[in-house]
């Protein structure tokens, strides 16, 4: 796969290059990172841009090639590889899952509307810290599935789609999908304990984040498994990290949004994500009918946490 690169968009004295999804943005970091160079990330137009020196693109663009030639050589052994493959049929299925995820959630707006303080499902369904601490244990669910308004609801589906996928394709569809959920869920949870009594949050944006979170430990760990030598490991296997952190920056910072729900959905993700990395060789061996219950049991948490909401409602 050849570095997209659009010079003439750069600033002066800057090559930028346009990696094909956060996937390998958090690649390219990586490799540019250990090979001590220097560059600066943006997102502009819905898509990651990776800006290096013009002094360094020469030597940054063979390095990212010579990453890819690497990873694409058949003859190398895949326990060595920093990253595994998957195959086209993987990717379909990551893809798929990914767009009926975010679908789904579009189906949520169109029949609930943007959220309204005066709607008591809404009211009923809203992250909320008084209520939670009530009992109401379903709001760190249902929140998910409430947005704000359109733009709220496109940029988490993006999100979702772009970065879910990554998580689906590492982890299965009914473990990826089941992790991001949790992370979701328990940074709903963790960031209503630090909110003020009378905030209400709502959005899938806290999912987002755990989705970045699990994909930037899960690169963490094919790096741990390459580098194991203790006198290396730990400057390596940061830079995925560092790299998810630099993006939530940029994403999960704006202005009028939840940071604290971000910031709790993105270290909770990476938690959660700890195991998983830890015993991902094990991850492929999980049956297709157990990932296809891990789907049902995704798809129906939602659904019975609206049930409660509409019975409190």
């Amino acid at each position: 796969m050849q570095p997209h690169h659009t010079p003439a968009e750069a600033p002066l004295g800057e090559y930028t290059v346009t990696p094909p999804s956060a996937e390998k943005t958090l690649q390219w970091i990586t490799v540019l990172s250990a090979a001590g160079m220097h560059y600066r990330l943006s997102h502009e137009d819905g898509a990651w841009r990776l800006h290096i020196p013009a002094s360094q693109s020469a030597a940054a663009l063979s390095e990212i090639q010579a990453f890819e030639e690497d990873e694409n050589h058949p003859a190398r052994p895949a326990k060595s590889r920093m990253y595994h493959h998957t195959s086209p049929a993987t990717n379909r299925m990551a893809n798929w899952t990914a767009f009926w995820t975010t679908y789904i959630l579009s189906i949520f707006y169109i029949s609930l509307g943007s959220f309204d303080a005066a709607n008591p499902m809404h009211l009923a369904g809203a992250m909320s810290r008084t209520e939670f601490l009530q009992g109401e244990w379903w709001r760190g669910i249902t929140a998910l599935t409430l947005h704000s308004g359109l733009a709220h609801l496109m940029a988490n589906a993006l999100f979702l789609l772009f970065v879910g996928q990554a998580v689906i394709r590492e982890l299965g569809r009914g473990l990826g999908l089941a992790m991001i959920l949790a992370g979701g869920i328990t940074g709903n949870y963790m960031a209503s304990l630090t909110a003020p009594s009378y905030q209400r949050s709502v959005g899938a944006s806290t999912a987002c984040f755990a989705a970045l979170g699990i994909l930037c430990v899960m690169q963490a760990g094919h790096l741990y498994r390459r580098h194991r030598a203790w006198s290396t490991v730990w400057r390596i296997t940061w830079i995925p990290i560092a790299g998810g952190i630099a993006l939530l920056g940029l994403t999960g910072a704006s202005p009028g949004s939840d940071i604290a729900a971000h910031l709790f959905g993105f270290f909770c993700g990476m938690l959660i994500a700890l195991p998983a990395a830890y015993w991902s060789q094990r991850i492929h061996d999980i049956s297709v009918a157990m990932q296809w219950a891990l789907v049902i049991i995704a798809a129906l948490l939602p659904a019975m946490a609206w049930f409660f909401a509409y019975l409190h409602a």
